[in-house]
């Protein structure tokens, strides 16, 4: 599961189960299928953004400092690149 929460306050943005992470050199690329009015949303808060990736053992923890996102409107995804990442056994 992947939770998109604002990191000030921990308000719950977005829920999915559907979301791809990739590794590209330096940064996690998150992306995960979303409506236009929900990542605009979103990006309002893009300098604010907590993600979480929950699984059964560990949580993950991403942020991107430098608040890169980007809507893709052909596939209706948003992609949020990284730069952060800690692991939390739970």
């Amino acid at each position: 599961m992947l939770l998109v929460r604002h990191a000030i306050g921990s308000r719950l943005f977005y829920q999915t189960e559907h979301y791809e992470i990739k590794k590209n050199e330096d940064k996690w690329i998150i992306s995960f299928p979303i409506s236009y009015e929900k990542a605009m949303n979103i990006q309002k808060f893009k300098e604010e953004l907590n993600l979480f990736a929950v699984e059964d053992t560990q949580k993950t923890w991403y942020y991107s400092s430098d608040a890169e996102l980007l809507f893709d409107k052909d596939n209706e995804q948003l992609l949020v690149f990284a730069d952060h990442k800690t692991v939390y056994p739970i």
